[in-house]
């Protein structure tokens, strides 16, 4: 009975697991696939399509800027991690373990990106492979864990800029497509669940992001939103110490773990030499008492049979006989 009722849940959560994935399929996966992206921008090719031509991940987002090109473009081409960060959602890249913090100046020092040169994103750098200033920024990179391309493209309209972004990616260790359509591959799933919607997320904060500083630009002056000779510097020193400080706090918990460990490892030891002893006593209390029923057996009247030894004979003093009751 019990096995039928485990065979039926597992039947009930794959068939759940399925609907889920096919559900995201259908429903979701186009919204984290587009943003604000006409369907001329979406069907129109962009440079880095060539790079990735059967991507697992494959997005394009849109936004209006009431800016013209040549006040987007000094945000856009400082950004990084240890740059000037992705004026996206600091807190949670830093819950990622990125080291960001997004500024709210165009830092002069910066601002000379260039093809051969890479943006760091945290884990890994995407290396510039095209750039035409105020037009396009290129980002590509392939390894043995796959392909990916970031494509940021700037088009001057009647009242401002339209800032397109395209990401591909294919990666060699799971499928996003597979994942959605076969129940092998639903394993993955969960990691899908993560990237998609967290890339969407993400990036349309960035676009968001670009967007305000850009129009603050705009609406204020370049001089007015351009950092100063020397605070650069000043926050590198500062996100400098800011890392020391972390390392060291790293450290200090590594030695934490290193200490508990030390320590349950010795009360482990405590504990197995307490439980052997306590086995061995056990064995010595079993072995005395053998000792002592052989002993017995060795002393009592043993009556030998024809099938072995007979029964042990012992004495058994007769009960008292009740007392009279008296007249």
């Amino acid at each position: 009975m019990k096995a039928r009722s485990a065979f039926a849940l597992s039947v009930g959560l794959a068939i759940a697991a399925t609907g889920a994935a096919i559900y995201y399929e259908r429903r979701l996966r186009p919204l984290f696939k587009r943003w604000g992206a006409t369907d001329d921008e979406m069907a129109a090719p962009m440079p880095g399509d060539e790079a990735v031509t059967d991507p697992s991940w494959a997005v394009t987002y849109a936004v209006s800027i009431d800016a013209a090109p040549s006040d987007v473009w000094p945000w856009l081409v400082q950004m990084g991690v240890g740059r000037a960060g992705f004026y996206s959602y600091d807190v949670i890249e830093k819950r990622l373990g990125l080291d960001v913090h997004s500024v709210e100046l165009i830092v002069p020092e910066l601002q000379g990106l260039a093809v051969g040169d890479a943006m760091p994103f945290g884990a890994f750098d995407l290396p510039v492979v095209a750039l035409e200033p105020e037009k396009t920024l290129l980002l590509e990179t392939s390894d043995d864990k796959g392909a990916g391309s970031f494509c940021f493209e700037l088009l001057p309209v009647d009242d401002g800029t339209r800032l397109v972004f395209r990401g591909r990616a294919r990666f060699a260790e799971w499928d996003v497509d597979t994942a959605t359509r076969s129940a092998a591959g639903l394993r993955q799933l969960p990691l899908i669940l993560g990237f998609e919607p967290g890339s969407f997320v993400m990036f349309r904060r960035m676009l968001l992001g670009l967007k305000e500083r850009a129009e603050r630009t705009d609406r204020e002056g370049r001089d007015a939103v351009t950092a100063p000779d020397g605070w650069w510097a000043e926050r590198v020193m500062a996100m400098d110490q800011h890392l020391a400080e972390r390392e060291a706090l790293l450290d200090e918990e590594a030695k934490e773990t290193d200490a508990i460990v030390t320590e349950i490892a010795g009360t482990k030891e405590a504990v197995l030499a307490g439980v052997k002893a306590q086995v061995e006593e056990a064995k010595a209390r079993i072995e005395k008492t053998r000792a002592g029923l052989h002993a017995a057996i060795a002393s009592a009247d043993v009556q030998p049979g024809d099938d072995g030894p007979g029964p042990v004979h012992v004495e058994v003093p007769p009960e008292p006989a009740p007392a009279e009751p008296e007249s």
